[in-house]
């Protein structure tokens, strides 16, 4: 069994598609099919239903209790590649959306590496990259807005964020969520519970002005006539300390962003132990937060 056939076993898992696996890969689907194959016939077994009738492509029962076990050689390769090299692996990977890297996360990152712990790989992308970077072993913690299931990923609740209504003062003058029309809106979405609220008061039919899939491109977008966004509580603090004119509609929307946390127990005993010391020292520094009147605590005391 070579590592070329189980990542993509679980590239075809991850994408939900073997044209997207094979994308993903940059080889052909030829290739991909011919080391699925290989698989199956080394394993005796059909990891995957594959057919004219199946218009979604799913695991089987064996495919599933399959794809843990290759999470986990995948993981044990790594950790016999840095034995070979001698590498000694002190580095916690974090993934999560921009909006938390920039300005809900950035300090406890700054405390965490001034305690002189674990050296830190972040990166920022979108919640599905996330969930798929998590179940290959590509990170060891992500943060989500939104949860899917899974078997092998943990899944926690994590924090709960007041959101807010801004805009830039020299351009517009709400004082009432009625005045907002959807055509002005510079659009994020903040997670499932958010985008039913949402919908609940704007059109759903309609289009916002602009839709963004990150944050840091908001500022000069407020900067038309008449533009309004949704914000977390942190970056409407961040906003507000570098531009004086950015305000806020109401206070106490009943909506909330909920983040949620995710993580992939393995095979090795040190990288478990980092992450659940990573875990306790996030506990502390959202519990922080809390009693600052930052957010509200969904996650467990480790």
């Amino acid at each position: 069994m070579d590592q070329n056939k189980i990542e993509s076993f679980i590239s075809i898992v991850e994408t939900e598609s073997i044209t997207g696996a094979a994308e993903k890969l940059y080889i052909s689907q030829s290739t991909l099919s011919d080391r699925l194959v290989a698989l199956e016939e080394e394993l005796e077994t059909r990891l995957i239903h594959r057919g004219p009738g199946n218009k979604k492509l799913e695991l089987t029962e064996k495919g599933v209790d399959f794809l843990d076990f290759a999470a986990r050689y995948l993981e044990l390769n790594k950790e016999i590649d840095d034995w070979k090299q001698n590498r000694q692996r002190l580095q916690l990977k974090i993934s999560a959306p921009q909006s938390v890297n920039t300005y809900l996360f950035r300090d406890f990152y700054k405390v965490y590496l001034e305690n002189e712990k674990h050296h830190l790989d972040i990166s920022s992308h979108w919640n599905r990259t996330i969930y798929n970077m998590v179940y290959s072993f590509d990170t060891d913690i992500g943060i989500v807005s939104r949860p899917y299931q899974s078997k092998q990923i943990m899944t926690e609740s994590l924090l709960e964020e007041p959101l807010f209504v801004i805009y830039d003062s020299r351009y517009a003058n709400y004082t009432h969520l009625k005045q907002l029309e959807k055509k002005n809106q510079i659009y994020i979405g903040w997670g499932p519970a958010y985008e039913d609220w949402y919908n609940q008061h704007w059109d759903p039919n309609k289009l916002p002005k602009v839709t963004l899939d990150s944050p840091e491109l908001l500022m000069s977008y407020l900067e038309s006539k008449n533009t309004w966004a949704i914000v977390p509580l942190c970056m409407y603090k961040t906003l507000n300390c570098h531009n004086k004119y950015i305000k806020e509609v109401e206070h106490d929307l009943p909506i909330k962003r909920v983040l949620y946390m995710i993580y992939q127990k393995g095979v090795s005993d040190s990288r478990n132990q980092m992450i659940e010391n990573y875990l306790q020292d996030l506990y502390h520094y959202i519990l922080k937060m809390e009693n600052n009147g930052f957010c509200k605590v969904l996650m467990e005391k480790p």
